[in-house]
């Protein structure tokens, strides 16, 4: 990435890629580790049967333990069955939440570090309770700036990447998303408040806001491996976008493999 562009312009864009990295691979590492805890009870039976065989006793314990073992290889089993829903509806939850964190602290460091910026017309128009704002140290008060912007504009009424665009828009960094990052971070913003409050339980809104899903209200959202990939690819995909008009607004032009 460009040392010569501003490090709080591109320092969430580079946590945010780091962010989706390490998901994957503690995703795989946990993967794993559940496909081990499956051979749980066959080992710990294994344990009472050469117990049994020298002409011991089998105590409480082993047996509580075959019965822990049973229990997690169950759940084990069923999330490996599933293709690890579990586990990638956690993951889901946290990329979205990562994704939307880049943009806040992007703007963040614009409010922090242009004085400028605070003289955009969307600004001028918040309604600062004074007595509030006088308490904040200069972060807060830039972050209050920013969420009364998510509040009061037109992304306290939007979803996917149009409540980010309403946003970006203000900090003239909005612009044109590829169609199909802007469909695959639609549906992921709404799997996401499913899983976070409906229990991972198909409502009305998502059903008509995603057809192409094919699910029913009451369906129970079930995300894969391959249906992670995707989510992260499109916001790898989006971010990279922004990294493109943080580019153009101040003036460096160099190859989007930079990020790399």
């Amino acid at each position: 990435m460009p040392s010569d562009l501003p490090a709080y312009a591109v320092e969430p864009v580079r946590r945010c890629l780091r962010s989706l990295v390490t998901s994957h691979e503690l995703l795989r590492i946990s993967m794993r580790g559940i496909g081990t805890v499956s051979n749980y009870p066959k080992m710990d039976q294994r344990i009472i049967d050469l117990t049994l065989q020298c002409g011991k006793e089998v105590t409480d314990e082993m047996k509580a333990r075959l019965a822990e073992s049973e229990r997690l290889a169950a759940f084990a089993n069923a999330e490996l069955k599933d293709g690890f829903p579990f586990f990638h509806a956690f993951a889901t939850v946290g990329a979205w939440g990562t994704l939307e964190v880049t943009i806040e602290d992007l703007l963040l460091g614009i409010l922090l570090n242009e004085p400028e910026s605070l003289g955009k017309d969307e600004i001028l128009k918040i309604r600062l309770p004074l007595a509030k704002y006088e308490e904040l140290d200069k972060e807060e008060r830039m972050r209050f700036i920013l969420s009364e912007l998510a509040r009061t504009g037109a992304t306290a009424s939007s979803q996917g990447v149009t409540a980010l665009e309403s946003l970006l828009r203000v900090f003239d960094l909005s612009g044109e998303v590829d169609e199909h990052v802007r469909k695959v971070l639609w549906e992921m913003n709404h799997i996401r408040n499913v899983i976070v409050h409906r229990d991972s339980i198909a409502d009305l809104r998502l059903v008509q806001s995603c057809p192409w899903l094919n699910l029913k209200t009451g369906d129970r959202v079930l995300i894969n491996c391959e249906k992670f990939g995707d989510y992260t690819d499109a916001i790898s995909r989006y971010v990279d976008t922004v990294l493109d008009r943080i580019r153009k607004r101040y003036d460096v032009q160099v190859p989007s493999s930079a990020t790399n």
